[in-house]
């Protein structure tokens, strides 16, 4: 007897199991289809104005400013939000040390700013020194570059007050470096 109430408990639990999972219960999925991930297309800035092209300095004379040259860091109308630095690249010199007789002066606002002369001066020194970082000058007016916009900045070169005969005809090379990267880098 106990076999069989044993058996009967058992045919009773399994079907109460099966009747558990197999009972109707309403039910309803959606699915949003295709979602597309696209990488931001690109960091991509374009060096424009007049110092956009090489610039040659002739007849220095020490402790005269030169005319400004404009140098206009434009973040192409695709890209993604930038930060930026320029700095100096020293190529060559003729005479030992007459590259560290070449101060600049250089100025920042927002392109289509008038009269460049009053421009905040965001940094005066030699050019071997020079290292414009948008993060961490002061003086610059967004840290960021966002897409489509430009950031326009004076250079202006001088031959050190202390220049000598030495340095006579003597000449210097240089590249002004510009990089970019996101703006969200924590690397600058």
């Amino acid at each position: 007897m106990i076999r069989i109430i044993k058996s009967l408990f058992t045919i009773v639990a399994v079907g109460a199991i099966a009747t558990g999972a197999t009972g109707a219960y309403f039910t309803d999925q959606v699915t949003v289809a295709d979602n597309q991930f696209t990488a931001g297309t690109k960091v991509d800035i374009d060096i424009r104005g007049a110092g956009a092209t090489a610039q040659t300095f002739a007849n220095m004379a020490p402790g005269v400013w030169t005319a400004p040259v404009e140098y206009q860091i434009y973040n192409l109308a695709d890209s993604l939000p930038v930060k930026y630095k320029f700095q100096d690249g020293k190529v060559s010199e003729s005479v030992p040390g007459f590259y560290n007789k070449i101060n600049v002066r250089v100025r920042h606002t927002h392109a289509g700013t008038a009269n460049p002369e009053s421009w905040p001066i965001v940094y005066t020194g030699l050019l071997t020194n020079l290292n414009i970082t948008s993060t961490g000058t002061s003086g610059i007016i967004s840290p960021t570059l966002g897409s489509n916009i430009t950031h326009v900045f004076y250079l202006e070169y001088q031959l050190d007050g202390s220049t000598g005969n030495t340095f006579q005809g003597a000449t210097a090379v240089a590249n002004l470096v510009f990089d970019a990267t996101q703006a969200i880098n924590p690397g600058w």
